[in-house]
């Protein structure tokens, strides 16, 4: 089994979240129940370069086997590519050589086109190799959700203002779901297609709001603002909940609400955080400092966070994410070359059951290469609570987890150092947890 290594890593700031939940809904039911995480894990997977040649490759998107980006060559001409994971192999989609900013929903790829009139939706069915192009002008920034494809709209009327459009792949139809003077950006669709979100901010660029619109019939939505106070960017939705990034906080953290309004949920961590995307229970960005981001995930089924990348100096950006693929997940970003922009996969699979849990623990504890002794009676309990757990005994076994860290602490400057027992016990605090011991 891979071995998830815990670090230690002690945050200025506290990660603010719900205990462990069977979904996103249930997640913030009760915003009182808080609870202060302090480790970060390192997410196990595999790296996978899709595109690391010469050019800028970009503005990455996933789904299931494939993800689309940009490729530009550097000499005025753009392509849209799409790689396949199931075959490890490379393609390209049919454009007139000024196209950029795509999006795939795994069979189609939505792109943007520049024409002699302005930008078009162009979509390319991966099956059959066939163009369709979404009907109107100054359009771009496409983005999948179920049969509706949103986009921005460049009214040649009101040039410093832009509004949201959806077209449905069903019937053809372009619905307009904002029509205002102000700036209607970035928006993201549920994988269903039932919601769609966005940020409207005044021409400026400040003044930044959320916005949902949850889909009742074809060509039909309810319209809802989803917040106030501070700059509110980049919002991303699963159909229950919505994740944003503010500054409210004093620096950009992650946010979360459900679609229909509620109490927000705050994922305070040391740095800016940026470019969010969320799929199923998982929410990816990237977190840092200039000059150097890596890649988060956050699981508000487990309230866990976890490390993507660790590469100091190095800024990854523009990540997205897919869940619950063939029984894999993955997540694409672009980081900077030598001189440019590549393109990279992560695959990878979440094993946080409370036994996967208790198993990396004792791999943990054997880690450190303890004496005989003190190795065999801090496993022992924590076999006595996989025993328990298998009997279905939690009483037993949360008794057997709080023996371990009463023997983990009793160690601390002895046979463990302090920083050794810290991450025992925060690992047993968080198995606890899951467990529901009092």
């Amino acid at each position: 089994m891979t071995i998830r290594t815990l670090l230690a890593l002690f945050l200025a700031g506290i990660l603010t979240s719900i205990g462990a939940t069977p979904t996103p809904t249930a997640a913030l039911s009760d915003m009182h129940q808080l609870q202060q995480v302090s480790t970060i894990s390192t997410l196990s997977g595999t790296t996978q370069p899709i595109n690391v040649g010469f050019g800028n490759q970009t503005n990455p998107h996933v789904a299931c086997n494939n993800a689309s980006y940009t490729d530009d060559n550097f000499e005025g001409s753009s392509s849209i590519k799409y790689f396949d994971f199931a075959t490890s192999s490379e393609h390209a989609v049919p454009g007139n050589g000024l196209v950029r900013l795509s999006d795939t929903d795994g069979q189609r790829i939505a792109f943007t086109q520049l024409e002699a009139d302005g930008d078009h939706i162009v979509l390319f069915d991966i099956t059959s190799q066939t163009i369709t192009s979404v009907p109107g002008t100054k359009n771009f920034l496409p983005v999948f959700g179920g049969n509706l494809v949103a986009f921005v709209h460049m009214p040649p009327s009101i040039p410093s203002s832009s509004e949201i459009e959806v077209y449905d792949q069903n019937t053809g139809n372009v619905t307009q779901l904002t029509n205002d003077t102000l700036l209607d950006r970035f928006p993201q669709v549920s994988a269903d297609g039932s919601v769609v979100v966005w940020e409207k901010c005044q021409t400026d660029g400040t003044g930044c709001d959320i916005y949902s619109a949850t889909q009742t019939g074809p060509g039909a939505f309810t319209t809802r603002l989803l917040t106030g106070a501070g700059e509110d960017h980049f919002p991303a939705t699963n159909g229950e909940l919505v994740a944003y990034i503010s500054d409210k906080s004093g620096e950009n953290d992650v946010y979360f609400q459900r679609v229909s309004g509620s109490t927000e949920m705050h994922l305070s961590i040391p740095g800016d955080q940026r470019d969010l995307r969320l799929s199923g229970n998982l929410v990816v960005f990237e977190s840092g400092f200039p000059g150097g981001y890596d890649v988060f995930l956050y699981d508000l089924s487990t309230a866990r966070l976890y490390q993507v990348t660790n590469t100091p100096g190095v800024d990854e950006t523009l990540s997205d994410i897919v869940t619950g693929c063939d029984g894999v997940n993955r997540i694409v970003y672009a980081a900077p070359g030598a001189g440019d922009f590549n393109v990279y996969g992560f695959t990878f699979q979440l094993n946080d059951s409370v036994n996967d849990q208790l198993n990396d623990l004792i791999a943990l504890v054997r880690s450190f290469n303890l004496h005989d002794g003190t190795e065999n009676s801090l496993i022992s309990k924590l076999q006595d609570s996989l025993t328990a757990i298998g009997n279905s005994d939690t009483a037993t076994a949360c008794s057997a987890l709080t023996a371990f860290i009463n023997a983990s602490q009793a160690q601390s400057g002895k046979k463990l150092s302090p920083a050794q027992v810290k991450q025992l016990v925060d690992a047993a605090t968080q198995v606890k947890s899951d467990l529901g011991c009092n």
